[in-house]
């Protein structure tokens, strides 16, 4: 069972991810409250610094003191700070390690991925959002190709770093892994390829089949139940969802759908999915559920999977805790850091 509090969208991203840095721990909820937590007005200077840094614009210190919960913080940086969403967002501007780039899974976005931009990784940490997450940006890309391509297009238009680590937790590993082949094309200094419990278990889907699945599921949350054969109804889920709790999201019905279309895309992209052995370092961080047990009864393809790829540098780390529970697991995070700067002190020793 997921035990941890997961942010709603980019910008609560982003500051948890400095909240966590600042404080050493993430908000416990929405409701968690920054001086409550531990925080001090010499640390509420310090994670005002943090965000102007991380989202590039300026946030007042008043801010934080007229809005000192995690979630009335997210909040007014949503509503009145220009920049704060954006296709490729910083969840840490600062660091001694070589830039790490988070690579989006099937919702499109860094949610659920704050806590690598906070302690213990220790290094720029920047993370991609999916095209057509903001309705106003039209269709997503349907293909893996032109997913990596798009990417590759928000990078060299942000002048990102050229060296750097890339990271995808599910099947945004496999969008990683493309993504890095596809530097490397273009002549990008790819470090290494972080695998966060990615399965090559990818079941056959189309976009349609894709989006019914993640709101069937969306509707068990909001406790709509949906029978075998049904065609879940999209607007009464997201007026289910909508009535949840007292700060809801997706005030937009408009998002809601953008969202479902994104998650179809994906899904639909990475099924029958077979890698071709790449030539840069790979870590695959593994959990005991790795591969769900429905997705590999439906995968029709054979699977080879990533140990029997032949890569030419490539480790695998078994991780003690369950998928959900990984990405804020800090023994993990530490792990994963420790693989990263490795490989950078691999790079320093050759010079």
């Amino acid at each position: 069972m997921q035990s941890h509090f997961v942010e709603r969208d980019a910008t609560e991203a982003v500051v948890a991810a400095q909240w966590s840095r600042v404080l050493g721990r993430p908000p416990a909820s929405l409701d968690a409250d920054f001086f409550g937590s531990g925080g001090s007005s010499l640390l509420a200077a310090k994670l005002v610094s943090a965000l102007r840094g991380a989202l590039g614009t300026r946030i007042p210190l008043q801010t934080l003191f007229e809005a000192s919960t995690f979630g009335g913080l997210s909040a007014r940086i949503r509503n009145d700070t220009p920049g704060s969403g954006g296709r490729l967002l910083t969840l840490n501007p600062q660091g001694t390690g070589a830039p790490l780039l988070l690579v989006p899974a099937a919702s499109g976005g860094v949610i659920g991925l704050h806590r690598f931009g906070g302690d213990p990784v220790d290094r720029p940490v920047l993370g991609l959002q999916a095209r057509g997450l903001d309705p106003a940006e039209g269709e997503p890309c349907r293909t893996r190709a032109e997913i990596v391509d798009d990417f590759i297009g928000v990078l060299e238009k942000a002048d990102a770093p050229r060296s750097l680590h890339l990271a995808g937790y599910c099947v945004g590993g496999i969008l990683a892994y493309e993504l890095a082949a596809g530097l490397r094309l273009r002549g990008w200094d790819v470090r290494s390829v972080i695998l966060l419990n990615t399965s090559l278990y990818c079941p056959p889907l189309s976009v349609s089949d894709a989006a019914r699945e993640k709101l069937v599921s969306v509707a068990g949350e909001a406790g709509i139940t949906i029978t075998e054969g049904e065609e879940p109804d999209a607007a009464a889920v997201f007026r289910a969802v909508s009535s949840m709790g007292t700060d809801p999201i997706e005030t937009d019905f408009a998002e809601f759908e953008a969202g479902l279309r994104v998650f179809g895309s994906v899904g639909s992209a990475v099924s029958g999915y077979v890698p071709e052995p790449g030539d840069f370092a790979v870590r695959l961080f593994s959990t005991d559920d790795r591969d769900d047990p429905s997705d590999v009864e439906r995968t029709t393809h054979p699977v080879t999977d990533w140990p029997d790829l032949g890569l030419a540098d490539y480790q695998q780390h078994h991780v003690p805790v369950d998928h959900f529970e990984m990405i804020v697991h800090e023994p993990t995070l530490k792990a994963v850091e420790n693989a990263m700067r490795h490989i950078d002190d691999g790079r320093k020793d050759r010079i």
